[in-house]
């Protein structure tokens, strides 16, 4: 039974109780022979025969011995030639008693009957339909369940979990555009509300969004999750469907392998590897140094191959480290950026985003920066490692770009939202920097 389904046990349990309350056999009048003019007044009364068995229903129910009051229901129901309100009576009592041994097909045919009856009050016909919307989802027909979930609510019900499981219902019946439908105007409710949809809400989404095969609602779905309510499953489905969309250029890889690495998920091997050549390459050894560090340290990297490569990109951050002072400076001088621009990421890199993004800063806004939208994406990443997440969330909304940058820009966004707090990468000492650890033993 899922979570939306229990929450209703509680409302079947207060039906029983607002039966025993409304039902009063003890204050119900019971009829003998009655004049004509006495007929209508009649159909609203017990004749004794019948009574007596509802009354002592109506007490082992009180007792909660559902089963003898099972029993004596039977007993009334026996009783040939019932008014209206007899019956009434008697399924009134019988839907919560049968819901309460788990008897959930009897229940709702009693509950449904006290509906059509045409003698429920207003709040009566909300906790009726909620019911039976339950009871109809219990027994698997969610078709019917959906109809007096639906019903519910437009009776008047403001229970966010009947909607919910009016969704499930819908789901579960394979009507998947009306459950987008009532997603998205809890969604849009909630946005006018200023709160923030429930996991479920948004899991529900997702699920909808999966069975229709549309990806980008799949993925805003996934974002959601992630900015929300964060955890590695989401997270990591987040970022291997926007890995996976169309035209997102290979060069954009690295930065979305390394928010793998900054959330704190191990990589693969190979992973590990490319971020470590691709910062290389690009004049970062520091970074890449870490990359492998990191990799070692999880057991992911072992091989001679790998240590052959961390030894290399260690002693390049080791000259890095000695000369950035000097290579800052120089490039503050030149009237173009690219060179200011690397200083300051590379200050970053290190763990030192007080000195770095004020480089960064100053050499975007100067000519010579080849890709503007990488760097641009590349200072909003900067920034999140750094812990400027209102920086982050700013420039990162400036990034556009059809190759993929943008859809990099969403990811990094939605980590520097969802982060209290950012742990900023420890600069690297030179000229000791560490030895890679050793390969682990079988």
């Amino acid at each position: 039974m899922n979570s939306t389904v229990k929450r209703f046990s509680k409302t079947t349990s207060s039906i029983i109780l607002l039966s025993a309350v409304i039902v009063a056999l003890g204050n119900v009048p019971t009829t003998h022979a009655q004049a004509p003019a006495e007929a209508a007044k009649s159909a609203e009364s017990l004749r004794p025969e019948v009574a007596a068995p509802l009354k002592a229903a109506q007490d082992f129910i009180n007792a909660k011995q559902f089963k003898e009051g099972l029993a004596k229901l039977a007993e009334a129901e026996a009783i040939a030639s019932k008014t209206p309100y007899e019956t009434y009576i008697l399924e009134r009592l019988r839907g919560p008693t049968a819901a309460a041994i788990g008897e959930t097909a009897v229940a709702t045919k009693s509950f449904q009957f006290a509906y059509d009856s045409g003698r429920l009050n207003p709040a009566e016909r909300i906790q009726f339909s909620e019911v039976l919307g339950s009871s109809f989802f219990k027994i698997k027909d969610f078709k019917t369940a959906a109809i007096w979930c639906k019903r519910a609510l437009e009776n008047g019900s403001t229970s966010k979990a009947i909607h919910a499981l009016l969704i499930r219902a819908l789901l579960l019946s394979e009507d998947f555009a009306k459950a987008t439908v009532e997603i998205n105007s809890i969604i849009a409710d909630d946005q006018k509300a200023g709160r923030i949809s429930t996991q479920e809400i948004f899991l529900l989404a997702s699920t909808a969004a999966f069975k229709q095969n549309d990806d980008l609602a799949y993925i805003a779905a996934l974002e959601q999750l992630a900015l929300h309510y964060p955890s590695k499953e989401y997270w990591t489905d987040f970022i291997g469907r926007i890995a996976r969309l169309p035209g997102i250029n290979d060069r954009y890889m690295p930065d979305i392998f390394r928010l793998k690495l900054t959330l704190g998920q191990t990589l693969t091997a190979g992973q590990y590897v490319f971020i470590a050549q691709s910062s290389k390459q690009a004049g970062f050894p520091i970074d890449a140094a870490k990359v492998m560090e990191a990799g070692f340290k999880a057991g992911v990297l072992s091989t001679a191959e790998h240590k052959q490569l961390y030894d290399l990109v260690v002693k390049d951050a080791a000259d890095d480290i000695k000369n950035m002072a000097r290579t800052s400076a120089e490039a503050a001088k030149a009237k173009e950026g690219p060179g200011l621009f690397n200083s300051g990421l590379n200050y970053v890199y290190n763990g030192e985003g007080d000195k770095g993004l004020n480089m960064m800063e100053q050499g975007i806004k100067r000519p010579g920066i080849r890709r503007p939208e990488d760097a641009r994406l590349r200072l909003g990443i900067a920034y999140a490692l750094s812990g400027e997440r209102d920086a982050a969330v700013e420039t990162l909304a400036q990034v556009k770009s059809a190759e993929g940058a943008a859809e990099v820009a969403r990811l990094w966004t939605a980590y520097a939202k969802q982060k209290s707090a950012v742990s900023t990468p420890s600069p690297l000492v030179a000229p000791s920097a560490p030895s890679a650890p050793s390969a682990p033993t079988k």
